[in-house]
């Protein structure tokens, strides 16, 4: 699947981030997301909207913040 700046996309936090307040979440395809908004939220799934994806050597990763 592709994904784009705006999406909106549901996460479950796995763990979380090095950032504060960051948690991490994988999409079905491996995608890492990194959901600002997301620590302290581990086993939740969670609404967020894309802001950011990275081209890395092991694939993409997207920048997501967390919906209220």
């Amino acid at each position: 699947m592709t994904y784009c700046r705006g999406d909106e996309i549901e996460v479950i936090i796995t763990r979380d981030g090095l950032a504060d307040g960051a948690g991490i979440g994988y999409l079905p395809d491996d995608t890492m997301v990194v959901i600002v908004g997301g620590a302290g939220r581990v086993g939740e799934s969670i609404q967020a909207t894309i802001m950011n994806m990275e081209r890395t050597p092991l694939g993409y990763s997207i920048v997501a913040n967390a919906r209220a």
